[in-house]
């Protein structure tokens, strides 16, 4: 599965800091491969790992043409992960997001703009990054209950 890659374009990483897979800017490349990504959850500069259950980074491809669909946007390691996620919380009901909603890890959320995602992190004391299908989005919420 090889991506188009260059400095300063968003991709999929596990960062070291958070210890999940989250989108990162690519900082440096070497050669083909990426060498250092930011992460866009904490700011953290860090080495490139590659998300769980891939292998090896993506490869940079050296003509800069749009894709055939048109130049679609669509980062489909995000929908993966989405995908993955979905499929492990199934069982787990659809909460409707509102702001004043209390979330948890792992929660189903069904956003009135966004659609359905699942809560990837909660950030302290009142937002969550929430994972749709299309992006990774921080959201507030009421904060944790006691």
């Amino acid at each position: 599965m090889a991506r188009s890659t260059e400095v300063a374009k968003e991709t999929l990483s596990y960062c070291t800091s958070c210890k999940m897979d989250l989108n990162h800017i690519v900082v440096a490349m070497k050669g083909d491969r990426i060498a250092k990504v930011q992460c866009l959850t904490c700011k953290k500069e860090h080495v490139y790992r590659a998300p769980k259950g891939i292998t090896e980074p993506p490869k940079a491809k050296k003509s800069k043409k749009k894709s055939a669909e048109g130049g679609e946007k669509t980062d489909t390691s995000i929908e993966a992960e989405w995908t993955k996620l979905m499929e492990t919380h199934r069982e787990a009901p659809m909460k409707s997001y509102s702001m004043k909603g209390h979330f948890t890890l792992g929660d189903k959320i069904n956003h009135p703009n966004f659609g359905e995602g699942i809560v990837g992190k909660l950030i302290y004391p009142n937002k969550l990054e929430v994972i749709f299908k299309n992006d990774i989005k921080v959201l507030i919420h009421g904060g944790v209950q006691a």
